[in-house]
């Protein structure tokens, strides 16, 4: 019988889903998926210390943003104290566990001797051999301790990780060290669990068969091993993924120097205007390749096209020109609605109306000329308001010519005077227009655009005049021969 596939995101609720995270998380949903396997999500808030509320909400809508889903409630490890005892139990039924008394003085002293003698600074296990009735009479004292896990003293232990190599991910046991499982406390105490002690605990309890995350777990995957064996639990397949480097620095929520234009926050981005296709697209490229090695793909064609053995084993480099042209045909290429959908609230933002009739159209026409959500509003902009300056350039190159006025008054009379106001009878009129003014439209076109929209470059000048309408366009063109007029610029061209 195969198998069942179940992966997990276990992220600590201590701020927002950076993309380092969204990766992790996303080759977990994309693997489960594309096996038929499940998803599901465990919150690691444990440490209350650093816990954030907001965090689990914030988290959750940044995975559902860029379209992922989970196959159960979200489990969280603060409720699942009595499993984290009984397992506890288990291993001190077994003799595999003890009580270290050292302060963190003395820890520290350990670790500066054992660097000054270059051995691994691991604790010394001075506490391993410490008769019960004594470490029982400390405790009665009150006197504050932590509870570890006997490793074996000599001996290694292999991770055989998916993506590294077996033989490659030899520990040695005495420099694992008999590790912590538990915070200092005291006599009376409720006993709080470290973060190798529960994700052990969990991972076993949910029946995850593969582990996905990042490469800085590698070594805790050795202690992790160790406790599987305890408990005599078989443990999941790990994957370390390598790093996610920009300007040769590992990216991190914790950076202090992102760039303001570009946060790491999966949410910022979206305000930024990062569509979710987009993002999930890009994420998923630092550090895997579709067989294609097709690089601008949907959510679906991730998801069929996606498999552990794709994977790269080298550092990812976050590339920022290459995501924003992922964005940028994303936006080009995602459905009308659904584009319509997304840019409205950036036009709420900025104080245009979401709703006017013409929007669907006028979105339409702009979206090859952007490459973020959030310059939508400005490439809109003329559409909702008649231009109250032109760009100086083209004021110069186009305003100020003997044939500028002459130009905008012969147009604006035809357009008057026509019946059917469509793109067909538009261009029609235009290019009669051109012929009969014996021009040419590259000087023609552009003395209309500026009337228009006030800048050097729009969409086609029918599409335009079709949105704004017959009354607007004329009104426009009238509006730009009379600042012309009053600024003298034909007369200055003569």
């Amino acid at each position: 019988m195969t198998e069942k596939i179940r992966t997990r995101y276990a992220p600590s609720p201590t701020g927002y889903l950076h993309l380092g995270g969204l990766r992790t998380a996303l080759y977990n949903w994309l693997f489960a998926r594309s096996m038929g396997g499940e998803f599901v999500i465990r919150v690691e808030d444990t440490d209350r210390a650093r816990h954030v509320d907001a965090s689990v909400d914030q988290i959750l809508q940044s995975m559902k943003l860029v379209g992922m889903d989970w196959d159960a409630e979200p489990v969280f490890q603060s409720e699942r104290h009595d499993l984290y005892m009984r397992h506890f139990e288990m291993l001190r039924e077994k003799g595999l566990v003890y009580p270290a008394f050292e302060t963190m003085e003395e820890l520290e002293a350990m670790r500066q001797t054992a660097m000054a003698e270059k051995r691994p600074a691991v604790y010394s296990r001075a506490a391993r051999d410490l008769p019960w009735d004594e470490a029982k009479a400390k405790i009665a004292e009150g006197i504050p301790h932590v509870w570890r896990f006997k490793t074996p003293l000599e001996g290694e232990t292999v991770v055989n990780d998916m993506l590294m190599g077996g033989d490659e991910c030899r520990f040695a046991n005495a420099q694992i060290g008999d590790f912590a499982i538990t915070r200092p406390h005291n006599k009376g105490e409720e006993l709080q669990f470290l973060y190798n002690y529960v994700v052990t605990v969990d991972d076993a309890d949910m029946g995850i068969t593969h582990v996905i995350r990042g490469v800085e777990h590698l070594g805790n995957a050795a202690k992790q091993l160790l406790l599987y064996k305890a408990w005599d639990y078989t443990p999941p397949k790990f994957l370390h993924l390598p790093l996610i480097l920009k300007n040769g620095k590992k990216m991190s929520k914790r950076d202090t120097d992102t760039d303001g234009r570009f946060p790491v926050s999966v949410t910022e981005r979206h305000e930024l205007g990062y569509v979710p296709s987009a993002i999930a697209n890009y994420i998923a490229l630092l550090g895997w390749t579709a067989a294609d090695d097709n690089e601008l793909m949907t959510l679906d064609d991730l998801r069929e096209k996606f498999s552990l053995d794709r994977l790269g084993r080298s550092n990812a480099n976050f590339d920022e020109d290459k995501f924003l042209h992922i964005n940028a045909w994303h936006i080009r290429h995602m459905d009308e609605g659904q584009l319509l959908s997304e840019v409205k609230p950036f036009l709420e933002k900025s104080g245009y109306a979401p709703d006017a009739p013409w929007l669907k159209k006028a979105v339409h026409l702009v979206k090859e000329r952007c490459n973020l959500l959030a310059e939508f509003p400005d490439a809109l902009s003329y559409f909702y308001h008649a231009p109250e300056t032109y760009e100086e350039k083209a004021v110069e190159k186009f305003f100020k010519s003997e044939i500028s006025d002459d130009v905008l008054e012969t147009t604006s009379g035809r357009l008057s005077a026509l019946d059917d106001f469509s793109e067909d009878k538009i261009e029609a009129l235009l290019k009669q227009t051109v012929e009969d003014m014996g021009l040419k439209f590259g000087k023609f076109g552009p003395v209309l655009r500026l009337a228009l929209t006030g800048r050097m470059q729009s969409p086609g000048l029918a599409e335009v005049m079709v949105v704004l309408g017959a009354d607007e366009s004329v009104k426009r063109l009238q509006a730009a021969r009379e600042y012309i007029q009053r600024h003298n610029l034909s007369s200055a061209a003569a």
